[in-house]
């Protein structure tokens, strides 16, 4: 998508224009959406457009970073629009910070077609929008999807001792500010910093939008306990097809695999982990760590690291096995979703799996020597493996449906239409 406003597009076949008019939605995203190789986020934000384009007129706009505008005086105006927060005794994550232009979030807002209902935002970073959107346009509807609750992970990253992610912000900033940033001196009064701001902005959210959607239902309950009013916080669990039924494990040696960019801290904490176990341990069964490596860490002997796989199925062979046990909670890890969906048996602990409707799950392990036990003899545990790999499959088709998934965010943008036409009717 490009960087500007896409305007007057057509409606979607088969939607009459009038309709069209009344049930129209535009999405503003800060990234584009619609890079190559893209996981994760990028993905769900790819799935809940095509939901909503089932049945309404969507329109996009992006908001551009400081980081993407390279310009002294957005820097400036970002700068006072911080400083009068502060003023005010509502201090800006440094997140929100690096959006909080106002020319920009007046040139995004000003350039939402006439006759939309209903406005998206993306996320706590799209804050500058999300305010100027009820000062300026009061008539429309708001949906914000919050995907992961930001103030939780920053608490998170906090207790486990780590430097703040900058996640996919990362390519965009120069090396000196990542390195600040990074820095283990300035990390955990940051990490403070952003989780205490992120908090009661997140509750400023809430307040702002006709419904607020998590990813995780955990988030969702977290999030609606911070508020008084939690009727407007909502989880729309990610969807999952079901590519390949599950089978038993091809005969023959079987692998382990893990899917993930070390970009992302999630991801970097369970690559390290990993690292580990085959180096301390003596597995034998190899192990391949697909996707974008930023590090090139010493690799022990049965450790490969292949880069992006062509399509995940290239990875899911009929006899490889996803191991992903996780140290950051928050959201749902949607790697074990596409696991499932092709058939395959997913190896994890508590955090792998928080958010889902798990159940009795014979393959979450609370004890890790229970779980490098297992990985050292696999074979010994086909049948425990491939009953893994149905239990997940049954739990992708009870609660990860793309038609519901379609169905609770048509329902949600349509309760917030709903909530803002009732806004402008006159008091009786």
């Amino acid at each position: 998508m490009p960087a500007d406003i896409q305007q007057d597009s057509p409606p979607p076949a088969g939607i009459d224009s009038a309709a069209a008019a009344n049930g129209s939605v535009h999405m503003i995203w800060t990234r584009d959406v619609d890079v190559a190789g893209a996981f994760g986020r990028l993905n769900m934000a790819r799935a809940t457009r095509a939901a909503l384009s089932e049945r309404l007129l969507v329109s996009e706009g992006r908001l551009r970073s400081l980081l993407e505008l390279r310009s002294p005086a957005a820097a400036l105006r970002a700068l006072g629009a911080y400083l009068a927060a502060g003023l005010r005794g509502r201090a800006l994550p440094l997140q929100c910070l690096l959006f909080a232009d106002p020319a920009e979030a007046r040139r995004v807002v000003a350039a939402i077609p006439a006759g939309t209902a209903t406005v998206y935002v993306d996320g706590v970073r799209s804050l500058a929008v999300l305010r100027r959107v009820r000062r300026d346009r009061p008539d429309l509807g708001v949906v914000t999807d919050l995907d992961d609750l930001m103030s939780r992970r920053m608490r998170l990253l906090l207790a486990l001792g780590q430097t703040p992610s900058t996640g996919y912000l990362k390519r965009q900033m120069p090396r000196w500010l990542d390195a600040i940033i990074g820095s283990p001196a300035l990390a955990r009064g940051l990490l403070r910093y952003e989780a205490a701001t992120l908090g009661r902005i997140e509750r400023d959210v809430v307040g702002m939008s006709d419904a607020c959607v998590l990813v995780s239902a955990e988030d969702a309950r977290v999030l609606g306990g911070a508020v008084a009013d939690d009727a407007g916080v909502v989880g729309i669990a990610p969807p999952a097809r079901i590519v390949r039924a599950p089978a038993p494990l091809a005969p023959g040696p079987l692998r382990f695999v893990f899917i993930g960019s070390d970009a992302l801290r999630q991801n970097q904490l369970t690559i390290d982990r990993l690292l580990d176990w085959w180096g301390d341990h003596a597995i034998e069964t190899p192990l391949a760590i697909y996707g974008e490596q930023a590090r090139r860490p010493a690799l022990p002997p049965g450790v490969t690291m292949p880069g992006f796989a062509r399509t995940i199925d290239e990875v899911y062979d009929g006899r490889s096995i996803l191991l992903s046990p996780s140290y950051l909670a928050g959201g749902i890890k949607t790697k074990v979703l596409e696991a499932f969906g092709r058939g395959a048996p997913v190896i994890g602990n508590a955090v792998t799996f928080e958010g889902m409707s798990i159940g009795a799950y014979p393959l979450l392990f609370d004890d890790e020597n229970a779980m490098i036990a297992l990985l050292r003899a696999p074979d010994g545990a086909r049948d425990r493996l491939d009953a893994g790999a149905a239990h997940g499959a049954a739990m992708v088709r009870r609660h990860h449906d793309p038609a519901q998934f379609a169905a609770r965010w048509l329902a949600t943008v349509d309760g917030a239409a709903t909530a803002a036409r009732a806004r402008r009717q006159p008091a009786a």
